[in-house]
């Protein structure tokens, strides 16, 4: 019998290893393959928690509202420059206490600018806030990811305006009602994406311009700009995200 030559020998083990290559290479992939479909079926990706302790951040635009408190106004006249709008910023923590209900705390900063002789202004406040949420259903009348809430803030405000002319700085301190809605819909089980609407309402107690304070603006002031203690007006973008992963 003839001993088979060494190319013939190379050869086979050469088929021998690609063989086994290959079957070591289709036994990796069938786990990815199936691991593939894993992010559907995670729970991230299921109904939403609507549970536990959770951040919201939201950001859009302040705009002038006329004081509802005090005889405050957004309209130019004559010689002023018109209201302009500006940045509106939210961030705040709280607790999904269940389908249909959020409590929490946080803080809120406008930067709208009134009519008038003004160069800036802006507001900060800390609230207090409940909201009552109703979920949207679905036609089959399941519910949805979807969920309309209703808010209301309760807190403390301060307002400051910055003029080009005496008195140069007018502000204001007092108790802040900041009415909100809040549509929202869950894009994962624990990230909701939306948009809110709110309205500050500021009920100051003390008003100052420049160094002189009082108790409400007046005439003390001058030049009308008693009636420039606005109140301010929010569209934002918001999200909403719970931080269950350290409580389940």
């Amino acid at each position: 019998m003839t001993p088979p030559s060494r190319a013939r020998l190379r050869g086979s083990s050469l088929a021998s290893a690609l063989s086994i290559v290959a079957v070591t290479l289709l036994a990796a992939l069938a786990p990815t393959r199936a691991q593939a479909k894993l992010p559907a079926e995670s729970p991230l990706y299921g109904e939403p928690y609507r549970s536990g302790p959770g951040l919201e951040v939201a950001i859009g635009v302040a705009l002038c509202q006329p004081g509802l408190v005090f005889q405050g106004r957004c309209a130019r006249g004559d010689s002023d420059s018109p209201a302009l709008p500006g940045l509106a910023l939210r961030l705040g923590l709280g607790w999904r206490l269940d389908d249909h209900w959020w409590v929490g705390g946080g803080w809120v900063r406008q930067m709208h600018r009134p009519a008038g002789p003004f160069v800036g202004g802006s507001a900060d406040g800390g609230v207090v806030t409940a909201r009552g949420i109703v979920i949207l259903p679905r036609r089959d009348g399941r519910d949805s990811a979807a969920e309309l809430g209703f808010e209301l803030g309760l807190g403390l405000s301060r307002r400051v305006l910055l003029a080009d002319a005496a008195p140069a700085r007018l502000s204001s301190f007092g108790a802040l009602v900041r009415p909100a809605i809040v549509l929202e819909g869950w894009v994962i089980a624990d990230l909701a994406l939306g948009v809110e609407i709110a309205s500050h309402i500021n009920m100051h107690w003390r008003h100052c311009a420049d160094a002189l304070c009082e108790g409400a603006p007046g005439p003390w002031i001058g030049d009308g700009l008693d009636a420039r203690f606005v109140d301010g007006f929010t569209v934002a973008l918001r999200a909403t995200g719970l931080i269950v992963g350290l409580f389940r």
